[in-house]
């Protein structure tokens, strides 16, 4: 299996799956103070995604090196 995200290096990936959260944080309370963001709802949901994703790319990673 190939490793998800094979473009960053794990620090990389931390950074940018802190912004992917940040960012879908900030779109949800945009969407909270009663903007009509339907596209962009659709937009911070697969940033959310991908953070979430990255996160358990770098937990699998950290476990893959302490290992061995």
């Amino acid at each position: 299996m190939n490793p998800a995200f094979s473009q960053y290096t794990t620090p990389e990936l931390e950074v940018v799956a802190r912004l992917d959260h940040a960012l879908s944080d900030l779109v949800f309370s945009l969407h909270r103070q009663g903007y009509d963001m339907r596209e962009v709802l659709h937009e911070a949901r697969a940033f959310k995604a991908e953070a979430q994703m990255m996160r358990r790319e770098i937990h699998r990673r950290k476990k893959s090196n302490s290992q061995g």
